[in-house]
């Protein structure tokens, strides 16, 4: 089991190694950022007074928003959980995937790829539930959460390390979720794995051709006369 489970965590060895050596906050710092801002959003949900008002106007999208607006719910809705279990999913999130991905394509990359894994999945699915009778299911109610966004880091970071251990782990996690909850949920985790494998495709950074040194003319000239000078000896002197 632990060889198992360490050929599963290999993936991690860059990040950990860099973590160690820097800090966490300074490897990941968008990843650290994006937690506790969710812990904080999710905090003041749960207040009764103007807290919750003040998370309910930013953050609590529902399906029947897309018709008729405002949008800005639907970039806070990936900041939202209202379970205890949902936000310690995220904070684990941080170690195991979003971290990681940030450490691997760094820069904004990692900001841009979960808001677009979490807004293009979100929409579609929306608007399969608006086209159809609208009859219960996840979307009756708030369609807030950050699982969007932790299955696209997961889907990218398996083609940015090209971990199979990692792609299997996604791929049973996916299988399962569509198995026990067979619903628009489940599709719109699958959308986001897909983007997620499409942007990293795109947003890795590519390693750029070192240049080959060239040395001046006047270099290589001076090179050759002490090259000669060594070369010609006493008895050859003129």
């Amino acid at each position: 089991m632990a060889t198992i489970l360490g050929r599963v965590m290999a993936y991690q060895r860059p990040f950990r190694a860099r973590v160690a050596r820097d800090g966490l906050l300074a490897v990941a710092p968008l990843s650290v950022a994006y937690v506790l801002v969710t812990l904080v959003v999710s905090a003041l949900w749960r207040d009764p007074g103007a807290g919750h008002r003040l998370v309910a106007a930013c953050c609590a999208w529902r399906a029947t928003n897309l018709p008729r607006g405002p949008l800005l719910p639907l970039l806070g809705s990936a900041l939202l959980v209202r379970r205890p279990v949902e936000a310690v999913w995220t904070v684990l999130a941080v170690w195991l995937l979003l971290g990681p991905l940030e450490a691997a394509v760094g820069g904004w990359r990692p900001l841009l790829l979960g808001a677009v894994g979490h807004v293009l999945p979100t929409v579609a699915v929306d608007l399969c539930w608006l086209a159809g009778p609208r009859a219960g299911g996840s979307l009756a109610g708030l369609d807030v959460g950050t699982s969007a966004v932790v299955v696209t880091a997961a889907a990218a970071l398996v083609v940015v390390t090209r971990s199979a251990p990692l792609a299997a782990a996604l791929a049973t996690g996916l299988t399962v979720d569509l198995a026990t909850t067979p619903n628009l949920a489940s599709a719109e985790h699958l959308l986001a794995a897909a983007i997620g494998v499409a942007g990293a495709l795109v947003l890795r950074p590519t390693a750029r051709p070192q240049p080959i040194p060239v040395r001046p003319a006047a270099a290589l000239a001076g090179g050759v006369r002490r090259t000669s000078a060594r070369r010609t000896g006493p008895d050859e002197a003129p």
